[in-house]
């Protein structure tokens, strides 16, 4: 299949990669938890998490051991949204491609703003 060996390198297997918080009112707030399991056979490494300013990311500061489970927090703001949105969630690792470059994982949300 030409898949690449994923020996020594973090893989993180997430539950679900995007969730659709619906129809909001402006200035609630929603929250997800993104849940994942590190299937590689080094721990994963969470070195930075970025999103837009309207969203608050929580995730372990600690290693994850190969066949645990990690939870990345997320809370949305809607207070300076007007319509509806599709907000990408980037999570670097602490890990290095073996063709270079940082290894990072992506996870989204999408909502629509009740005016």
């Amino acid at each position: 299949h030409g898949r690449k060996s994923l020996q020594g390198l973090p893989v993180m297997i997430f539950a679900e990669r995007e969730v659709d918080f619906g129809t909001v009112k402006r200035g609630e707030k929603r929250t997800h938890t993104f849940t994942f399991t590190n299937k590689g056979d080094v721990p994963v490494k969470i070195d930075l998490v970025s999103a837009c300013e309207c969203t608050t990311v929580d995730y372990p500061r600690h290693p994850v051991n190969p066949g645990s489970k990690g939870a990345i927090e997320v809370v949305f703001d809607s207070a300076e949204k007007e319509e509806a949105e599709e907000i990408v969630i980037d999570i670097f690792l602490e890990a290095e491609h073996p063709q270079g470059g940082p290894i990072f994982e992506q996870l989204t949300y999408t909502f629509d703003i009740e005016n």
